[in-house]
């Protein structure tokens, strides 16, 4: 079939146009000092879901052990959309993970154009963040035996070593050091292959193990595939919070509600008041914006947050 110059040049224009509408970056940089593109306010197509070429949120809220939680189930299509941010971040471009500085999280948010955003293990206490390793850089390794460590590697998939001592920690990052991309240090592990590892005499007094309380984790369910997991705690009302064995059993059966083979690592991060996840909605003056989707009513400042980003301009 004869097709004239005048019709391929309109139909490339056209192709061209729809390639500038949905331009899509292959991958974010792996550093400190990078961030993704703004999110398109249209792409939040719900008050509790965002959906683009690169990432898809979905938030769930419900209630587990008379508490209220918020699960929000993250697709994304390259590790570097799992990104980190330090708070130093509001005052300095050129911030780390070395910085002091505290701050909302909602605020850390909107500065690294994040999607969506949970907080951190609060890097700057080093009693309880021992080992800190964030986008890719060493900062600081003075574990002593008494806290779990959570392992991204640089494929987006998680790894712990329990218990992690100095020496453990120098042996894995002398034999996988290329490949590291985040590390936290709180914990514990909350479930591996599908399963709580949490019992009722699980006892750690420094993380509050036994209290009812806020909690957030990350949690793998696949390639490039997440759950975020908050839970209320008896500041809100209604809810009594959770003590770590109840909230390893939400994370096992949000696990088993969002994959036939449930959560391959869930990881308890900071909680009581830093537990946080913030996404785009209302705030209180009806405007479009970040907002702290959990326990609203309760705001401590941060130090760091673990968010996840678009690739699409």
């Amino acid at each position: 079939m004869f097709t004239s110059r005048k019709t391929v040049v309109v139909l490339l224009a056209m192709l061209l146009v729809s390639l500038a509408g949905n331009a899509f970056a292959a991958e974010l940089p792996m550093d400190n000092f990078s961030w993704g593109p703004k999110p398109a306010q249209e792409n939040y197509i719900a008050a509790d879901e965002y959906q683009d070429s690169s990432i898809s949120v979905k938030i769930y809220t419900g209630r587990y052990a008379d508490t209220t939680y918020n699960c929000a189930h993250v697709k994304i299509s390259h590790p570097s959309q799992l990104r980190t941010a330090p708070a130093g971040l509001i005052d300095s471009e050129r911030a780390d993970f070395r910085s002091a500085t505290t701050s909302r999280g909602r605020f850390v948010a909107n500065k690294v154009n994040a999607v969506i955003a949970i907080n951190g293990d609060y890097h700057t206490k080093p009693d309880k963040c021992q080992v800190v390793l964030r986008m890719g850089k060493q900062f600081r390794n003075v574990a002593d035996g008494t806290m779990d460590l959570l392992i991204i590697d640089k494929e987006g998939n998680l790894s712990a070593i329990e218990k992690c001592t100095k020496d453990d920690y120098v042996a894995y990052y002398n034999e996988n050091q290329d490949n590291m991309y985040q590390v936290f240090c709180f914990g514990p592990v909350l479930c591996r292959d599908g399963k709580s590892v949490i019992g009722e005499d699980y006892l750690n007094k420094s993380l509050g193990s036994q209290n009812s309380t806020q909690c957030t984790a990350i949690c793998q369910i696949g390639p490039l595939e997440y759950l975020l997991i908050t839970c209320e705690g008896p500041q809100s009302q209604g809810s009594k919070g959770m003590t770590l064995m109840e909230f390893a059993g939400l994370c096992e059966e949000m696990g088993k509600q969002h994959s036939e083979n449930g959560c391959i690592l869930a990881f308890n991060l900071d909680g009581g008041n830093s537990s946080t996840m913030i996404f785009k909605g209302k705030n209180k003056d009806g405007k479009f914006a970040y907002v702290k989707y959990n326990c609203p009513e309760i705001e401590r400042f941060l130090s760091d947050i673990l968010y996840f980003a678009t690739l699409e301009e």
